[in-house]
């Protein structure tokens, strides 16, 4: 068809040069009713050759501003994302590093970093680029989790030492007296371990898992406390796995950590792995 066509046009293309040359010929010749009546067939046949490939070029014209404003377009939406690349960044290390002592909640800071994520993937952000974004936040979850896990069995050494030493005032013997002390000396080489820095001189690359094992109490819990310890530490091995795969906190893991992570919660989970509260202590 497009063949058809384009034999028809150099026809009528001709035929228009033929119109016009006989148009000035007639005009010379002062026969002006036949120069008017080739004049007309020559602005015919010109409009129906050049018109179309006019209307071609102008419809070009503008398939080339328009890709010329859509490289513009991506090329904006580019800088925007590396704007917001950027901006994640600084928010998720703010989250990471601001109020570490106080508010917000941990359940606070992930719904706004969750609206942060929902713009990065809008924005086709890679898994690759939000890992690394979220890493430093991930691995200080990681370290507060730590935190929560030893004070906690701090806490749970202080109150136990208390108990054996109420015992020992009230019936002191030497077994009663060398068992106190060999209490306080384990709790002390434990206490040197696990309440330094940790992993927090190792934030990079440390293990959760592996620095928690380090840690784990042996030689001044028994063996039902010790069972206890040893689900508190996969309780909080999973939820921390949870929120390095999700790259934040879970809902699971923030309702967890704002519930035991001070003073009161320490208490609180004490009683629930051993049956005892510190706080309700005589």
């Amino acid at each position: 068809m497009d063949k058809v066509r384009d034999i028809f046009l150099y026809f009528v293309a001709a035929m228009s040069m033929f119109s016009l040359l006989g148009a000035v010929y007639q005009a010379i010749n002062n026969e002006k009713s036949s120069a008017v009546t080739l004049g007309t067939i020559f602005l015919v046949t010109a409009l129906v050759v050049f018109i179309p490939q006019l209307e071609v070029l102008k419809v070009w014209g503008v398939e080339t501003k328009l890709r010329q404003s859509l490289d513009r377009a991506e090329e904006i939406i580019g800088r925007l994302r590396r704007l917001s690349v950027i901006s994640a960044r600084a928010t998720y290390m703010q989250m990471a590093w601001g109020n570490r002592m106080g508010t917000p909640s941990a359940k606070d800071k992930q719904a706004i970093l969750d609206e942060i994520d929902s713009q990065l993937t809008s924005l086709k952000v890679t898994t690759e680029e939000r890992k690394e974004i979220t890493a430093p936040y991930v691995q200080l979850i990681g370290f507060d989790f730590y935190i929560l896990f030893t004070h906690t069995l701090d806490r749970y050494a202080n109150s136990k030492g208390d108990m054996l030493v109420r015992k020992h005032n009230t019936n002191a013997t030497e077994d009663s007296q060398n068992g106190l002390n060999k209490y306080n000396a384990a709790v002390g080489k434990w206490r040197g371990a696990a309440l330094g820095h940790g992993p927090y001189e190792r934030l990079k690359d440390y293990k959760l898992a592996d620095e928690m094992q380090k840690v784990m109490p042996t030689d001044w819990l028994d063996e039902k406390e010790r069972a206890a310890t040893e689900k508190f530490k996969t309780e909080i091995i999973g939820l921390f796995d949870a929120c390095a795969a999700k790259g934040g906190f879970t809902p699971a893991a923030a309702d967890y950590y704002d519930r035991y992570h001070d003073l009161a919660g320490y208490d609180r989970k004490i009683e629930e792995l051993f049956g005892y509260n510190p706080s309700k202590a005589n």
